[in-house]
């Protein structure tokens, strides 16, 4: 990838990540800026063009709309890359051309039982744009970090230089909203079993890494447990809360 390809693509990275900023009102600008920033690119295009084809859009569309078993309705991407590029760059575009109500989708499918909209579109951007965002980088070779191993060094030195108390105090609110999040799940009877059988599991896991400050390990673990949460609403809140956290700390380190 050239750099000026490179720059491009960042353009549309940047672009999905900022709609994090906007309010639900300004949706529809953001979203043509993505779609925008993806029109820019010779990489993206070809990437979604190719995902596109024989694709069903409204089968695909359709088949996400999933009931629980107690008939709750949410919207689940499904789970391979090539598809999920495809569904979701469909998704904007009838946003885009106003052939899919945004603010309808978000209520059906991402508002809690509060019937929080700004919430519900936050659970959007969490659930939809941001995979959608890192699979179709993923798949031009783009990423945020040089390689894996730089990654890993630059983990290693900002544990080696944050402030132990500024750690244990994220430590202590993360531990907090896990713990929060596993009452919530064994109490939700929507719930089923072996869904939150997985969760116990993985949020014990995400316990010990914390007892023993390993940042490495609590972030391979919090990508498991944000997938795990995706359609359990009575938790919504506190992913949001949690992911929030997480970025706020590393954005200050």
């Amino acid at each position: 990838m050239t750099e000026e390809n490179r720059e491009k693509v960042e353009e549309f990275y940047n672009s999905c990540s900022d709609l994090i900023n906007a309010k639900i009102i300004l949706a529809d600008v953001k979203i043509s800026k993505i779609l925008k920033s993806i029109m820019a690119s010779s990489d993206l295009i070809s990437v979604i063009g190719e995902t596109l084809v024989n694709f069903n859009f409204d089968n695909e569309f359709s088949k996400a709309q999933v009931k629980n078993e107690m008939t709750t309705l949410y919207f689940q991407l499904p789970a391979e890359k090539e598809k999920i590029v495809a569904l979701v760059f469909g998704i904007l575009s009838e946003c885009d051309t106003h052939q899919l109500d945004l603010h309808k989708f978000i209520k059906d499918f991402f508002v809690d039982d509060d019937g929080d909209i700004s919430k519900g579109f936050t659970n959007f951007i969490y659930s939809v744009v941001f995979p959608f965002r890192d699979a179709l980088c993923g798949m031009v070779g783009f990423s945020t970090k040089q390689d894996k191993k730089m990654e890993e060094e630059k983990m290693v030195e900002q544990e080696q230089q944050v402030d132990k108390g500024v750690l244990n105090s994220f430590f202590d609110e993360v531990t907090v909203i896990l713990n929060q999040i596993k009452e919530s799940v064994n109490l939700d009877r929507k719930v089923k079993q072996d869904r939150r059988d997985e969760l116990n599991i993985t949020i014990d896991a995400l316990l010990q890494s914390i007892d023993l400050c390993n940042l490495k390990i609590m972030n391979a673990l919090m990508i498991s447990l944000n997938y795990l949460l995706q359609p359990i609403k009575s938790v919504r809140f506190y992913n949001i809360e949690l992911q929030d956290r997480l970025i706020r700390f590393y954005s200050e380190m």
